[in-house]
């Protein structure tokens, strides 16, 4: 399983939502389909599932809007860039 299907089965499985309501480039916060309970759970996930660590100053749309961006967040994080 890719690092996108497991964040996007999360994410339907925090969200209740169906497979075809979110795909790595659906907009999850603007389009609300998440709220901020689910971005608390969602953090602690990424923290837990990709052994980074997420400051507040991070939690921004840029980051953590679609799975798109958070992959590249972590990869970015991974590297030491952010």
């Amino acid at each position: 399983m890719s690092d996108a299907d497991t964040i996007l089965d999360f994410i339907r499985d925090e969200a209740d939502l169906d497979e075809g309501e979110v795909t790595a480039d659906t907009s999850l916060f603007r389009d609300q389909l998440l709220d901020s309970m689910n971005l608390t759970a969602l953090i602690a996930f990424l923290e837990e599932e990709f052994a980074i660590r997420i400051k507040p100053m991070e939690i921004v749309y840029e980051n953590l809007d679609t799975v798109s961006h958070m992959l590249a967040f972590i990869a970015r994080k991974r590297a030491g860039d952010a």
